[in-house]
């Protein structure tokens, strides 16, 4: 595996985490808090470009 397949492999891995951590705390859901779902796609992101680094 090259190092660009590593870095999305190890982003995707940790926004699955994020996505199932959402999923757990589906009351956010009951209570209209949209905004966490942003959230996972800004953590994709961070977590991508760290590993850049």
């Amino acid at each position: 595996m090259n190092d660009n397949a590593i870095r999305h492999m190890v982003a995707f891995i940790a926004t699955l985490i994020c996505g199932l951590a959402y999923y757990a705390g589906y009351i956010s859901g009951s209570h209209g808090w949209w905004w966490t779902v942003i959230s996972v796609l800004i953590i994709y992101g961070g977590i991508y470009r760290l590993i850049d680094k």
